[in-house]
């Protein structure tokens, strides 16, 4: 069984108003989450506008940060290397992508999704919603990145010194 999801962000404008791309496979929280941050440090080099422009910019069969330019596809769907499969608006690649979904969030029960993922490109978040439009979580992007590799650490001494801050 597929898990479903819109992802998007609030219109600034109309914060009320959700604009979002639906996403068909692997949109259960354990995958779409770590996604993301991945695509977010990869693909948009931590440019949270970048993420939200480019989630926006199709409907999604699924997201991959694996995905090259080479990655075959069914017909009609795209790869975006380093994002994912896009889902295919006709079969013979003449239509464009279907317009941006764009719904009030206390109507996403009229949706036929799982989850709902907004992120807030101001503070690099994620806010998490069930099928109903209840937030159930919130997370920084950077909670789904690993850390830093041992060697790309500073040595607790070399730290730069910060006024205020503990030495």
């Amino acid at each position: 069984m597929s898990i479903h999801c819109y992802i998007g962000a609030t219109n600034p404008r109309q914060p009320h108003l959700v604009n979002a791309r639906f996403v068909l496979f692997d949109s259960h929280p354990n995958a779409a989450l770590p996604t993301l941050a991945v695509i977010w440090a990869g693909h948009a080099h931590y440019d949270t506008q970048t993420l939200v422009t480019t989630i926006l910019a199709d409907d999604w069969a699924y997201l991959d940060p694996d995905i090259t330019a080479t990655t075959p596809g069914f017909a009609g769907q795209h790869p975006v290397p380093g994002v994912g499969m896009t889902l295919a608006a006709t079969t013979d690649g003449t239509a464009g992508p279907e317009p941006i979904t764009v719904f009030p969030l206390r109507q996403a029960q009229h949706l036929d999704v799982d989850w709902i993922y907004l992120i807030d490109s101001a503070t690099a978040t994620i806010a998490v919603h069930t099928d109903d439009g209840s937030r159930t979580a919130h997370y920084p992007l950077t909670a789904f990145l690993p850390p830093p590799a041992a060697g790309n650490r500073l040595p607790q001494h070399d730290r730069p010194y910060v006024a205020g801050a503990p030495r």
